[in-house]
This record gives structure tokens, C-alpha cells and sequence, in this order.
């Protein structure tokens, strides 16, 4: 347990953040709102940088460094309201104060989340910016390796520019071996679903 103000919270641990979380939800539209489909709300606190290039899937984005908003917060108090990020007390408090009361701490953070295997998604806005002139003629930015993991006859329709076509289906057997050996690469992929 964990005291925020005067009120103890609970904290969830990595395999039952992952009984929570489906791989997919065909329910969400937007990444302001959390999936329609789930009984919880999965609430990252980092700031809106650090959410668009990595966050668990599903969750919502309120970053501890702007105002609090309540909006984005389910009407029924009574919903499982699950928190990570740096410090994500402060919102924990302030949710208990508007009569929360299914509250846990997701202490294990994303460390935990991909130490468990499990991936982050990113935001189309995260991936523009990377496609972006100023951001790939700078020396100073680290590299990046888009991949459409969509069957190679969908890849030939259409793709993003610069990505390389690596189907799911065959991606270990074939692909997996000429992954680049620099860990500091970030590793983009992208297929037909919403996430």
C-alpha cells in the first residue's frame, strides 16, 4: 500500500495490469479517451512527449506537469482508476478528493511493463515528427527504423515512407536475425489496427 495525502491506495503489480489490458480494443477512437470495452482507466502521468513515443496500450495521457483534469475521468467513482508514471501521486490524491474509490498504483512503471515482454505503443503525431526533414537531418537525433508489419502485398498499396516491409506471419524466421545490432535504434512498427 501506498499513502497519498491521508488516504491508502493499492498498487497492481505487472501480471494483473496484463489480466487487465487486452492487446487490442476495437472500442477506443481517440487516445483522449480510454477504450470503451474496458471496466477500468489506465492513466499515465509523464508528460505528453514521453506518452506519444511510448506508452502502455489503452492508456490515457494526463501529465502530472499540467493542470489536473478531471474530465478524462470516468463518471461512475466506483471504476478501477489505475496510475503510472514519475509521480503520480498528486493525481491519485486528487481523484480520491472528487470521491474515487477504486484507486491502485502501478509501481513497476513502464520498466515493468517491458521487462514483462510487453510492448509500448506510440502516437501518429511521435512517428510525424520522426518523418520529419528537420528531425532526419539532424546529427544529433538517434536513428530510427520504421517497419510495416502488414502482409507485403498491403505494404505495396500503400505505406509510411522509409518503412520496410517485415510481415508478422514471417518476421522471426526471416527477419529477425537483420534486426540492427545498435540498441540505441528505435524500432517503429506499425499494421492495420487502431493501436
Amino acid at each position: 500500500m501506498f499513502l497519498a495525502a491521508a488516504a491508502e491506495v493499492d498498487t497492481i503489480n505487472t501480471s494483473e495490469l496484463e489480466e487487465l489490458v487486452e492487446a487490442t480494443s476495437d472500442e477506443r477512437e481517440s487516445y483522449e479517451e480510454p477504450p470503451a470495452d474496458w471496466d477500468f482507466v489506465l492513466i499515465d502521468t509523464r508528460s505528453n512527449e514521453e506518452y506519444a513515443a511510448g506508452h502502455i496500450n489503452g492508456a490515457i495521457n494526463m501529465p502530472e506537469d499540467e493542470e489536473f483534469a478531471p474530465d478524462m475521468l470516468p463518471e461512475d467513482e466506483t471504476e478501477k482508476l489505475v496510475f503510472y508514471g514519475g509521480d503520480c501521486h498528486e493525481w491519485m490524491r486528487e481523484a480520491q478528493e472528487l470521491g474515487y474509490e477504486n484507486i491502485y498504483h502501478y509501481e513497476a512503471s513502464l520498466i515493468g511493463w517491458e521487462r514483462a515482454g510487453n510492448y509500448l505503443t506510440t502516437t501518429p503525431e511521435h512517428v510525424q515528427a520522426l518523418l520529419d526533414s528537420d528531425y532526419t537531418d539532424d546529427a544529433d537525433t538517434l536513428p530510427y527504423l520504421i517497419i510495416d508489419t502488414r502482409g507485403h502485398a498491403t505494404y505495396m498499396e500503400s505505406h509510411v515512407p522509409s518503412a520496410q516491409s517485415r510481415p508478422h506471419t514471417v518476421f522471426e524466421e526471416k527477419f529477425l536475425d537483420y534486426m540492427p545490432a545498435e540498441k540505441d535504434v528505435e524500432i517503429i512498427t506499425y499494421c492495420g489496427g487502431f493501436f
